[in-house]
């Protein structure tokens, strides 16, 4: 096996010298504390007091990597705070988006949580709430500047994977469990619960999650016989039960909560992201 070729040591050190020049910003860097004894050793081989060769490329490894550091900028971040049905659809809007000057965090959950902690000050800077009360709450409690903006309509929708047909809400009664999104947070729970209580349906046992993706999630996993969820989730499943509720849509709207977001407050109310909303099991 042939032995790997490498550059004089002297050769080497200069290189890596010579490399830090390159990069503007090391001038920010302090090298004042580096010892002269340490740069003049390389002079000679035969210097009593030089360094281990090894140290030495441990050292200027290491200022190579602070100089880059220093040089790293890193982008700006926008905290989207979404009602977990929209999320997959927000994750498809940001890959569209073609500024990429910001890098952008998502922040998933029911509606009702989301709005408290940005009532306590949580730094979000755009939120896209699954009703239309909490986002009016908020501009009034705040004080903001912009008024909220419908971005979408869901629908309700309830599935049954192991049933067959579309009417699901009579097939309700017979099954043991039932997984919805809490009432009290979630939007669409609260839809679903005034949908049980006007047919005078209950379940034998109903799990309320904290969202309506984990809804969803006990629904495909077996976990309950059933589930109401947003049909925005639902559309995908070919197997079972699936009943959609006219008369029951969501109107969803945004408010924009720091002037940093405007330009995506914006591109999400553009006709180009309204296809993809509709396409995504929205009105």
């Amino acid at each position: 096996m042939p032995i790997p070729s490498f550059p004089r040591r002297r050769e080497s050190i200069a290189f890596i010298s010579n490399t830090l020049n390159v990069f503007s910003c090391h001038r920010n860097l302090d090298f004042s504390r580096a010892k002269s004894n340490k740069t003049t050793g390389l002079n000679s081989r035969f210097l009593l007091n030089k360094p281990p060769i090894r140290e030495l490329y441990r050292k200027w490894a290491l200022l190579i990597i602070l100089a880059l550091a220093a040089c790293t900028q890193q982008k700006p971040t926008l905290n989207i705070a979404v009602a977990s049905n929209f999320e997959p659809t927000l994750k498809k809007i940001i890959q569209q988006y073609p500024n990429k000057k910001y890098k952008i965090n998502i922040i998933a959950g029911s509606s009702g949580v989301l709005t408290n902690q940005i009532l306590n000050n949580a730094p979000y800077d755009l939120f896209l709430s699954a009703d239309t009360d909490k986002p009016e709450l908020i501009y009034k409690k705040l004080n903001l500047k912009t008024k909220p903006t419908i971005y979408a309509i869901g629908q309700l929708s309830l599935w049954l994977p192991n049933s067959k047909g579309n009417s699901c809400l009579e097939q309700l009664s017979t099954a043991k469990t039932l997984a919805m999104p809490n009432p009290k947070t979630a939007p669409y729970g609260k839809s679903a619960q005034s949908l049980l209580n006007i047919n005078k349906i209950k379940v034998e046992k109903t799990i309320q999650t904290s969202n309506a993706s984990q809804s969803y999630i006990y629904t495909k996993d077996r976990l309950t016989e059933a589930g109401f969820m947003p049909y925005s989730m639902s559309m995908v499943e070919t197997k079972g039960c699936l009943e959609v509720f006219g008369g029951l849509e969501l109107e969803q709207s945004m408010i924009l909560l720091n002037e940093e977001a405007e330009k995506f407050y914006r591109y999400i109310d553009s006709s180009t992201i309204k296809k993809i909303i509709r396409e995504s099991g929205y009105l």
